[in-house]
């Protein structure tokens, strides 16, 4: 049969515009915001109306709206004949399966922008609005196109690619996604559609007119189509003007890394991800339940526990109201109330906040150094609180009514190292810790869960990075990393530092050494002092510290590389992952210490003799910069440094300390690397996880990502043989570019974190 775009005669010969069938008769029914708001809803559209023809009335002959078939056809042809073009959706939520599509923007050079309206409702009568395109014409347009290859440029394609497919039952390709590209190019920046285009591309718009601001949330179908258009359209435009920009600078000749993470990691992996979030994954809905009655009681109790403690300095508290006649206690006491437990920790109990920063602070890690009964007592309740509310309770109101699963989004480039990032909800932050809520995640029926991850991912990419030769053997023998390095360190057999002894059972002084190890590892690859780590340990300073020297002493390479690292960064202001994908620190190139006169005060001010001549500047001269400079380096505490820069501010000079910025910097120098690293790994065997005939023979496929963890949802009959096959791509993906061999581990259950299945 012939295509759509080739059977349609030439646009001369069609009926015009004013014979097209009215869409006006199809009604649908009619949203609460239209129906119960009565006149309001009808004002208040009708005043965005006309905003937005105020704001974008300029764009009206810049604009094409596409209402009929012929004009559509003619549109994609033109988009066939030159191959690519930008591509975007409007809907009336950003749920991609219960959504409306409300209908489709295009651009391709030599033609206006264009927008196809296909389901907007008048807001007057909730009816389908008149002059619409039907879904099946848009569907076989864009489906001729996909298999001409045409080059779609999106931003954020996931998003589009997911309506397209739930609502047209079409699949598309994207070529250039301009929210990935903006990540790759710099991850610090807000990747949101028109803030780059207002910064990067030439435009007439003086400010980013979001969605938001001109819509004030009213659901894209219900804006009249005539006024609809002018901001669709842009969308459209604005998409292929950033791609034009973009590609200027993400190429292989300027910044090969980043255009390799690019066009290798990112922009393969979109249909992987689009297609595990359309998957998503089941929920036990009975069992959600059964834990929600088990931690409701467990609050009820654990509130209980709170009141009774507190009921031990009833007549300290009875005091204070008296003293305080305009208190802020309620009665009773709400835990739920920061204003209310300061008052009863600091006002009442007389404590001292561990963190001067926050003398009235009540939050998690301020209570556990407090660790005083009524701070136990709040950490309990408020841990089985966010447990009920985040999750146990949350989870079951998210299954979608459709599918009946949980679709999760998730977001390639959520954190600036690359790392995922989920949300709707968090997939990723579900405690591990905590089985049973992760238990709530099941397999549907007649399937298995598969879980696999990464072994010791990080600590694997650390050998590679600083190319310690003994790090690398002791993988390559199979050892346990932890206990090996714990023998260097401790000077005992390799054996005596492993967490169970031959015959399975618990050694204790094994698991201590190793552990200890495992912190100052993940410490030192996570940019963590001697402090913090010591407070993970339950040790002094100075022990951790004693750890941290013998482990660098055992492996000097792993020291030489993170040196090197830093140096080099510290020049630069970035680091780059093994695989290229940069991690900009642009405060590592922040002077220690920067001046600045006071507003008024006169150029060669020397604060130090008071010599004040009449010429005025606000630059600081030179010799008295390296006067404060020596003086502040002299200096041996916090205290000092302060009060030389309180003297300064005195005498007319601000002087901005930039140490702790610049040290928050250079501590995530070696993590980026890491997790960086493990985040393209993980990333690259997902690509080929998804793209796997043998996997998608046997219907196997991802439905969940937690770092270096993947779950996918496998028939119960091809279970073993598909563990097998994603366990060997894991390995595989690093093959190439990482000396160290990698170990994945795969199990095979009905829930989450449930106990292994045999099949």
């Amino acid at each position: 049969m012939a295509g759509l775009l080739k059977s349609l005669p030439p646009r001369a010969t069609r009926q015009s515009d004013s014979a097209i069938v009215s869409k006006a008769s199809r009604s649908q029914t009619v949203p609460s915001t239209v129906r119960g708001d009565g006149k309001g809803i009808y004002d208040k559209i009708s005043t965005i109306s006309a905003v937005v023809s105020t704001k974008l009335g300029k764009y009206a002959d810049q604009y094409l709206l596409l209402r009929d078939e012929a004009s559509v056809v003619d549109y994609f042809r033109a988009i066939m004949k030159n191959g690519f073009g930008a591509l975007d959706t409007e809907t009336d939520s950003l749920d991609p399966i219960l959504c409306t599509l409300a209908g489709v923007c295009l651009y391709t050079p030599g033609q206006k922008p264009a927008y196809i309206p296909m389901h907007h409702i008048s807001y007057v009568t909730g009816a389908e609005s008149a002059d619409q395109v039907e879904d099946s014409v848009v569907r076989k347009c864009l489906q001729e196109c996909e298999d001409a290859g045409v080059k779609w440029i999106m931003h954020n394609a996931k998003f589009d690619i997911r309506v397209l497919f739930n609502k047209l039952n079409v699949t598309v390709s994207c070529y250039w996604d301009t929210m990935l590209a903006a990540k790759c190019l710099n991850e610090n920046e807000s990747a949101a559609l028109k803030d780059l285009h207002l910064k990067y591309c030439k435009t007439q718009d003086t400010e980013a007119l979001t969605y938001e601001k001109l819509f004030e949330g009213i659901p894209f179908t219900q804006i009249p189509i005539s006024v609809g258009y002018l901001y669709a359209a842009g969308d459209a435009i604005k998409t292929w003007e950033l791609y034009e920009f973009q590609k200027q600078y993400l190429n292989r000749r300027n910044l090969p890394g980043p255009f390799e993470v690019f066009r290798n990691i990112e922009m393969p992996l979109i249909p992987i991800v689009a297609d595990m979030e359309n998957t998503g994954i089941t929920l036990d809905v009975e069992f959600a339940q059964q834990l929600s009655d088990k931690y409701n009681a467990i609050l009820k109790e654990r509130e209980a526990k709170f009141y009774e403690v507190l009921s031990m300095y009833s007549e300290e508290i009875e005091r204070y109201k008296a003293k305080n006649p305009n208190h802020k206690l309620s009665d009773p006491i709400s835990i739920n109330s920061p204003t209310q437990i300061a008052i009863i920790l600091y006002d009442i109990l007389g404590l001292t906040s561990p963190d001067p920063k926050k003398p009235r602070g009540t939050g998690e890690d301020i209570l556990l150094a407090l660790n005083v009964p009524l701070s136990k007592a709040i950490l309990d309740y408020r841990e089985t609180a966010k447990l009920l509310s985040t999750y146990v309770d949350k989870l079951p109101k998210v299954v979608n009514p459709k599918t009946g699963r949980i679709h999760c989004t998730f977001n390639q480039y959520g954190a600036a190292t690359g790392r995922f990032s989920s949300s709707d909800p968090n997939m990723q932050n579900i405690p591990s810790h905590n089985k049973e809520i992760r238990r709530m995640f099941r397999a549907a029926e007649g399937h298995v869960l598969i879980s696999c991850d990464f072994s010791q991912q990080e600590p694997r990419i650390l050998a590679h990075c600083s190319n310690d030769q003994n790090l690398i053997d002791a993988y390559k023998e199979g050892k346990d990393i932890y206990a090996w390095v714990a023998s260097f360190i401790y000077k005992v057999p390799y054996e005596e530092c492993k967490e169970f002894r031959p015959d399975g059972t618990v050694n204790p002084e094994g698991k201590k050494r190793r552990d200890s190890v495992k912190s100052i590892i993940l410490g030192i690859m996570y940019g963590r002092g001697a402090k913090a780590i010591a407070e993970q340990l339950n040790c002094s300073t100075n022990e951790a510290q004693k750890i941290i020297d013998q482990f660098y002493d055992a492996f000097p390479k792993v020291r030489e590389w993170m040196d090197k690292t830093m140096k080099k960064a510290r020049k630069t202001g970035y680091v780059e992952t093994v695989w290229g994908r940069k991690r900009r620190l642009p405060d590592l190139l922040l002077e220690p210490y920067e001046f600045q006169m006071i507003d008024g005060q006169p150029a060669e001010f020397d604060p130090l003799s008071f010599d004040a001549p009449e010429e005025v500047s606000t630059a600081v001269p030179e010799k008295i910069k390296a006067e404060y400079i020596k003086r502040l380096e002299k200096a041996w505490s916090v205290e000092d440094k302060r009060a030389i820069i309180m003297e300064a501010k005195q005498r007319g000079i601000i002087i901005k300390d930039n140490g702790g910025i610049i040290a928050d910097a250079e501590r995530q120098c070696i993590n980026s690397i890491i997790q960086g690293s493990s985040a393209d790994l993980t990333k690259i065997a997902m690509i080929a996880i998804g793209n796997s005939e043998f996997l998608k023979e046997r219907k196997c496929k991802l439905i969940l990502q937690v770092h270096d963890e993947v779950i996918a949802e496998c028939p119960e009959d091809y279970a073993k043989e598909c563990a097998a096959e994603l366990s060997r791509l894991m390995v595989e993906a690093a093959k190439g570019k990482i000396t160290v061999p990698m170990k994945c581990d795969a199990e095979i259950t009905r829930v989450w974190y449930g106990d292994p299945v045999e099949v």
